[in-house]
């Protein structure tokens, strides 16, 4: 899967932040978050810090912060053993950690104070806050740096969407022009979370250009199915060579069988009634090989289907 910006990682831990909104304030602007938090140096990149944060019960979220994005913690600090207290600023507002960093590896408790400006512009696009109906996942928009600016232009190519849906599409980098490449080229409405899958798993617009030489029209769902197992437009074209017709959910159910032209190809040496790609899969799934479809035309049953040889089969 290509890499992200971040990764939602759902872990067995630590009870829910505590998320207070202030009693003079507008719960849709103004929230303030605190949560349990532990961080450790990056084993591949000595200036970042990989984050967790403890968002609710039996899940976090786990992020790269690069050491120059917080203000007040030096690599130094990471070692010391002492007490530290550092800032995250972004858009969305300001996250407030303490704790302690022994090693390299540390933790302690962090405070979340949103920025009255970011939720008046996010309100002001009419993107609907379901994060704070929910109460939950409101600190993906600091930590991921969820900007009203990455909104607005995501807004503009079409993806209407609520808050929570552009901290997914942040945390698996949707990007505004993949977005406007895309939408040409793929059959159907895109809706939020196929972006989403259609990001995660690397779908770019080349890859969808490609598989348009063996199909004229994709939906999103053939794509993300298609990509996730790894099909290309050679594979079609070796099963059209022999005569199958393969339709994109074809392709994906062939190629998760392991159905390969060779294997048809032995299949239909032997006798066996191959005409579609459903009966290619139905002999595969069932584990019939060439000399099964023999013993089942010498037993007496010519031209078999995958059912005509495991009826035989279970007769002998």
């Amino acid at each position: 899967m290509k890499a992200a910006l971040a990764a939602m990682i759902f872990l067995g831990v630590g009870p829910a932040p505590e998320i207070r909104t202030p009693a003079t304030a507008d719960p849709a602007h103004i929230l303030s978050v605190e949560a349990p938090w532990t961080a450790r140096l990056s084993r591949s990149d000595p200036h970042q810090l990989q984050l967790d944060v403890r968002e609710r019960p039996g899940s976090s979220l786990g992020i790269g912060i690069r050491l120059a994005d917080l203000e007040g913690l030096s690599e130094a600090d990471l070692r010391s053993g002492k007490p530290v207290d550092f800032r995250l600023v972004r858009e969305a507002g300001t996250i407030h950690f303490s704790g302690t960093f022994r090693n390299g590896e540390g933790g302690g408790t962090l405070r979340f104070e949103g920025n009255p400006a970011y939720w008046s512009k996010l309100a002001a696009m009419g993107v609907r806050n379901d994060l704070t109906d929910r109460r939950t996942g409101i600190l993906g928009l600091p930590l991921l740096d969820v900007r009203s600016d990455y909104i607005a232009d995501l807004r503009r190519e079409g993806a209407i969407a609520d808050l929570s849906d552009y901290v997914g599409m942040r945390a698996v980098n949707v990007r505004p022009e993949m977005v406007h490449e895309l939408r040409p080229l793929i059959a159907g409405a895109l809706n939020p979370h196929d972006l989403m899958a259609l990001a995660a798993l690397g779908v770019s617009p080349d890859y969808v250009r490609e598989m348009r030489t063996a199909y004229k029209t994709l939906d999103a769902h053939d794509l993300t199915s298609m990509k996730a197992l790894g099909v290309a437009p050679a594979d079609i074209a070796r099963f059209k060579a022999i005569g199958l017709d393969v339709t994109p959910q074809d392709a994906t159910g062939l190629k998760a069988l392991g159905v390969t032209p060779d294997y048809v190809r032995a299949l239909r040496d032997a006798g066996a009634r191959v005409r579609t790609a459903g009966d290619a899969q139905s002999f595969r799934a069932l584990g019939i090989s060439p000399a099964a479809v023999k013993r089942t035309i010498a037993a007496g049953t010519p031209n078999p289907s995958a059912s005509d040889v495991m009826r035989i089969s279970r007769r002998y």
